[in-house]
């Protein structure tokens, strides 16, 4: 396994705790909503740096692999549940 195989392994791992982070706070911590709110954020942007750097990795020719699809969907759903929170969260604002 070649770096071109780990660094999607890596960034799944690192996705899936950082998820796991923000679900543990937001259950078992102080349980405010802004703090785990931010970590999401965080987690967002992180999300934006891997689908970035798929652009960059995946689209080379001669190195593609299948291993990016699972942190591509992550980052995506990741991206989908901020844009629908945001939403919510300015409809209920302005009612």
């Amino acid at each position: 396994m070649g770096p071109i195989h780990i660094i999607p392994i890596i960034i799944t791992i690192l996705q899936l705790a950082g998820i796991s982070r923000v679900w543990y706070t937001y259950l078992y911590e102080d349980g405010q909503i802004p703090k785990s709110f931010i970590e999401f954020n965080i987690l967002a942007l992180f999300s934006m740096v891997v689908l970035v750097l798929f652009r960059c990795k995946y689209f080379n020719p001669g190195k593609k692999t299948g291993l990016w699809f699972l942190p591509i969907s992550i980052s995506f759903l990741i991206i989908i549940v901020l844009i629908i929170s945001y939403i919510l969260m300015g409809i209920d604002k302005y009612k």
